[in-house]
């Protein structure tokens, strides 16, 4: 046998066990990062599961507090309205004494214009209020 031949099997015989040794390494490799693909791929599933519950949670909570700032709205709709019919009802009786009481009745006038200015800016900031609170989740007994 010539020494290329005894060469070549003598690396044959130290290397093919070798090879077959890598290639099973490698297939167990293989399974191994199959396995872990297949986890990542239901460990995402699962994300995706729990951000679709949490979009939905979300948007029920959104509802409500959009159905909440409505009536709220309502509320303070109704309560400008009453306010506004008083504040009317008020001036025409004011309107009434006017002749009697014309000094009295500019100094009343002034007192009023604040009040009214003092209440819509407790009007808004009770809208902002509620907003916020909204916002934060605060509810009010």
């Amino acid at each position: 046998m010539p020494v290329y031949d005894q060469v070549k099997q003598a690396l044959q015989d130290i290397l093919a066990p070798e090879l077959q040794a890598l290639k099973g390494e490698i297939r167990r490799l293989d399974e191994r990062i199959n396995a872990l693909d297949a986890k990542i791929d239901a460990r995402f599933r699962e994300v995706d599961t729990r951000f679709k519950e949490m979009e939905a949670r979300l948007t029920t909570f959104e509802e409500k507090i959009e159905m909440r700032l409505r009536e709220v709205e309502t509320k303070l709709t109704t309560l400008e309205e009453k306010f506004e019919a008083r504040l009317r009802e008020m001036e025409t009786k004011i309107a009434a004494l006017d002749e009697k009481f014309e000094t009295r009745f500019r100094e009343l006038d002034s007192k009023f214009e604040g009040l009214r200015h003092e209440v819509r800016t407790v009007l808004e900031i009770r809208e902002r209020l509620a907003a916020l609170e909204a916002k934060v989740g605060i509810t009010r007994p």
